[in-house]
């Protein structure tokens, strides 16, 4: 009897609503069982039909149009003045205005809000299985934690991504017989997210996707939670989980408040599966997870002065074998209590989730005061640091230090630290706080440069990540210029200070190595991603204070109306510099318009020369095409009297094609929403249909992706998810008949006899990235590597040791002279990644090399060893090959739809390829 009673009180008591069982059908983490984004909605919607501790907030519309629910828990209280608390949670995460005392205050009377989501990676079942689970305990639990947890805490659960954890747990439940279900997420036929797949979470400093843009929209706007718990998928070899703290490096940029925060919740979530005998957690070293990166949904955090959880838990629907890994049985300090050996359920993966919420939920619970005022603390920090003059150290102002030491002959003082050693105190100010070295306090975009509508995309995307962003309604002065009223200004002292400088200034990675002279450690992801170089933006810093009369932006900016100068009705010059400018060229090609290229230097409307620019003779059709276009999306026009003289290229409607692969390929998806969003008609094309020849019947234009021909060089580096990321083919009668077609890979047997006649019928091959390996060696083209050597008469890239770039930004020299290149200044960012490079040889006659890496300081932002090797090298070549082409692209120009600053190499070659052979000679 005493022991039931025991067991009885251990046992939380549960309110009277449904379990999930009840409304599913199912136990949430039952074998061979995954429910649906549509189930997650059911169940959610039937809670919130029985219960008062629960409100559903629609926060938008997927890419497929679903709607993206998330689910308020809290007490009744709480939920009835919901709106007044995320006010508070609200304005204390935008800190301006508010002194201490006023935010102490608000601590006081608000709660704290934790963000908890599920399903970002839809492949990751345990997560949005968990999500379930976790809402359905913390709405019908009534023990005192739960009690706790409602009274002081809104919790707000979502699904990141819907499409796709509709499409898994269709995929996998359309087996009816249970038993019959294994693991069979790797044959997906098509990437989890509509586009980008695993992408998605690669998006959040950009949110191109609908579902990014309700994400932060909720977390940088509306809420600004505290607490973002970012549940995913999969541990650690050898081990349950991994959570918090991190590795380093971590980016210098944000408050350091987030680190020690990071440290104390990872502690509390540690010491809870600790006191409930749950081991096989790991921390820091356990995994390669940091915080360097801004483009995660957790890692933004962190620039935005919230604790970003990341949890990464084993899981799945069969149970699975935790395997023998020795050097996960040895206790550290990042992994207290191993986990043996053993058969792991789903079940298991939910108990844990669950733990690691309540851990959370009981630590915000707890901690609402400091919670709530240590989110202004760090805003406040942001606005003070943005309003003075302020430095960040990194590892290059620590070089420059030992130098200048070096430099008057001192000998530095070893200290009792490895590695460190003390010098003259005076360098301290002469260097690390030299006054051109200050941080920026404001960042001023005019509205004069090349490409002013990217530049408000970039503006844009500022905004979409809660950045405050001002225009200057008259002319001011900064930096002893003057600059025109209708300039953007974007100043660093606001809450979101760390997310502004990163947005704006290179990531300075520090040389990260296994041990001096071994292999480097790779980054988690791109080690620098700077948004502004990537998109070409062209901004000055203001190191001083600004005084400018401006008005904030209120939501998101459209282009300034462009303009058609002139009465001339012959026709339209438009210069190529803008990237929008192939958005009006696809509507004139598509309304079977005349469209040409001028080949020779033209100035259009006062701008400098420039070759490329469009002529477009006058017809009712397009005349109105050029006129709504120039309005629409900021372009400038110049209506002539008369035709321009000299050589031209006319320019066709593109048939372009597009390799994909069963599963989808991450840069193809992504290439598909660049390719729409600029209104640029193509194909998907899969291996099958290549090998069946006859390509040139339909198609001009051949786009082979990173990673769609397979060799040393394709599938993934340095953490970088470039292309197919654990597909495999499975057998056809395995799989629905409307997805037969799309098996098979490109092979030199079928495939490459069909490129070879492409080419020879006229067509254009666009291979990029490492697929451009793959077409040198297919086709035995005049081209080499410079970045590879020979190591026992095999040809391999150079060792990491020897040359290394992972996930960085080079600047390369353009010639803005040569039609691939058109509307380029002549130096652009590349996004380059353990990326080929070219050499065009003495063979190679008739060839381009239009981009090249000029001199041995190519770096910008990020990480690149022994850079200098570069120089010299093509980034871009341009090859005939029979009566066709073939253009090779190296580094990333389409990566994320972030290098948008190098967007018009793809859009150029899309269209020179297209042309006709004796349009391509007519220049």
């Amino acid at each position: 009897m005493a022991l039931l009673l025991a067991l009885a009180a251990a046992s939380p008591a549960v309110a009277d609503v449904s379990t999930p069982k009840q409304v599913l059908g199912h136990e949430m983490g039952e074998d061979r069982y995954v429910p649906s984004y549509s189930d997650l909605v059911r169940y959610w919607r039937q809670l919130a039909a029985e219960s008062d501790r629960i409100k559903l907030i629609d926060i938008g519309p997927t890419t497929e149009g679903r709607r993206q629910i998330m689910a308020a828990v809290s007490s009744p209280e709480n939920l009835a003045k919901l709106e007044e608390y995320r006010g508070i949670s609200e304005r204390m995460g935008r800190a301006e205005g508010l002194d201490e005392a006023a935010a102490r205050a608000l601590a006081v009377n608000g709660k704290t809000v934790v963000w908890v989501d599920g399903g970002l990676h839809a492949s990751e079942v345990e997560a949005q299985t968990a999500l379930i689970q976790q809402v359905y305990d913390l709405v019908s639990s009534d023990d005192p934690e739960a009690r706790r947890i409602r009274d002081n805490v809104i919790i707000l659960f979502a699904g990141d991504n819907p499409d796709g954890q509709e499409l898994v747990a269709d995929w996998y439940m359309r087996i009816k017989d249970p038993a019959k279900r294994e693991v069979d997420f790797q044959s997906l036929p098509k990437l989890y997210h509509p586009y980008i797949g695993h992408d998605n979470n690669r998006d959040f400093y950009m949110a191109e996707m609908p579902e990014t843009q309700n994400i932060a929209r909720v977390l940088y706007h509306d809420w600004r939670p505290q607490i973002i718990l970012n549940q995913h998928q999969t541990g650690p070899a050898g081990t349950v989980l991994f959570m918090p703290p991190f590795r380093d490096p971590f980016n210098y940029h944000y408050d350091p408040l987030v680190i020690t925060s990071l440290e104390e919740v990872g502690a509390t979530l540690e010491s809870r599966l600790l006191s409930e005998n749950k081991p096989g957690g790991t921390t820091r070293s356990g995994a390669s997870y940091d915080t360097w990166y801004n483009g995660n949904l957790r890692t933004s955090a962190y620039f935005h002065n919230a604790v970003g959880i990341l949890i990464e838990i084993i899981g799945m629907p069969v149970p699975i074998e935790i395997p023998f890994v020795p050097e996960r049985q040895i206790a550290k300090n990042d992994q207290p209590l191993p986990v043996p050996p053993q058969m792991w359920s789903m079940r298991q993966s939910v108990s844990y989730s669950l733990s690691i919420n309540r851990a959370l939920l009981s630590y915000a619970a707890a901690n609402r005061e400091k919670l709530l005022f240590n989110i202004w603390r760090m805003g406040a920090n942001g606005i003070e640091k943005g309003n003075r003059d302020s430095w960040t150290v990194t590892p290059d102002r620590i070089a420059a230090a030992h130098a200048a030491s070096a430099a008057t002959g001192a000998k530095p003082v070893p200290t009792r630290t490895t590695g460190s050693s003390a010098i003259g105190t005076h360098f301290y100010g002469d260097v690390l706080r030299d006054p051109a070295a200050r941080d920026a306090r404001a960042y001023v975009i005019p509205p004069e440069q090349r490409d002013f509508p990217t530049a408000v995309r970039f503006l844009n995307a500022l905004i979409k990540l809660g950045v405050s962003v001002d225009r200057a309604t008259a002319p001011f002065t900064a930096n002893g210029q003057s600059w025109p009223a209708g300039s953007y200004v974007v100043r660093a002292g606001q809450a979101y200070r760390a997310h502004v400088l990163d947005m704006f200034e290179p990531q300075k990675y520090p040389n990260n190595f296994q041990y001096p002279g071994g292999p480097p450690i790779p980054p988690a992801d791109a080690s620098g991603y700077t948004p502004a170089f990537q998109m070409g933006v062209k901004f000055e810093r203001v190191l001083d204070a600004l005084d400018a009369p401006t008005e904030p932006v209120a939501g998101l900016i459209k282009p300034y109306p462009g303009r058609v100068e002139g009465s001339g009705g012959r026709g339209y010059l438009i210069g190529h510099g803008t990237n929008n400018v192939f958005i009006l060229s696809n509507r004139l090609l598509k309304a079977r318009q005349p469209l040409f290229w001028l080949t020779a230097p033209v100035s259009v409307a006062g701008a400098p020369p420039e070759a490329g620019a469009l002529w477009v003779p006058a017809t009712a059709r397009s005349s109105a095409i050029v006129r709504g276009a120039a309005v629409e999306l900021g372009l400038v026009a110049q209506a002539m009297d008369a035709a321009p003289t000299g050589k031209m290229m006319a320019i066709q409607a593109p048939r372009v094609a597009m390799v994909d692969l069963y599963g989808g390929l991450l840069p193809t998806g992504w290439l598909r929403w660049i390719l729409d969003q600029y209104e640029f008609p193509y194909t998907i094309v899969f291996p099958q249909r290549l090998d069946k020849g006859q390509l040139k019947r339909d198609f001009d234009v051949l786009i082979v992706p990173d990673s769609a021909i397979p060799n040393d060089r394709s599938g993934t580096d340095g953490g970088m998810f470039r292309g197919r990321f654990d597909i495999k083919q499975p057998a056809p009668a395995s799989i629905p008949a409307q997805y037969r077609p799309w098996l098979g890979d490109i092979s030199p047997e079928k495939t490459l006899p069909a490129l070879k006649a492409f080419t020879a019928d006229g067509g254009t091959i666009l291979g990029m990235g490492s697929s451009a390996s793959g077409l040198i060696a297919g086709f035995s083209l005049p081209v080499v590597d410079p970045m590879r050597e020979m190591i026992d008469g095999k040809s391999q890239p150079l060792p990491r040791t020897k040359f290394y770039v992972p996930g960085a930004l080079l600047t390369a020299t353009a010639d803005p002279g040569e039609p691939l290149a058109y509307g380029l200044p002549d130096k652009v960012d590349l996004f380059f990644d353990s990326s080929p490079v070219f050499r065009l040889t003495d063979a190679a006659a008739g060839s381009e090399a239009p981009v090249r890496f000029v001199g041995p300081n190519v770096l910008h932002s990020g990480w690149a060893w022994h850079q200098e090797r570069l120089d010299g090298a093509a980034a871009v070549v341009d090859l005939p090959v029979s009566k066709g082409r073939i253009i090779l692209f190296g580094p990333e120009i389409a990566l994320r739809a972030q290098t948008q600053g190098a967007f018009k190499l793809l859009f150029n070659a899309i269209y020179y390829g297209a042309a006709r052979s004796d349009a391509r000679h007519a220049r």
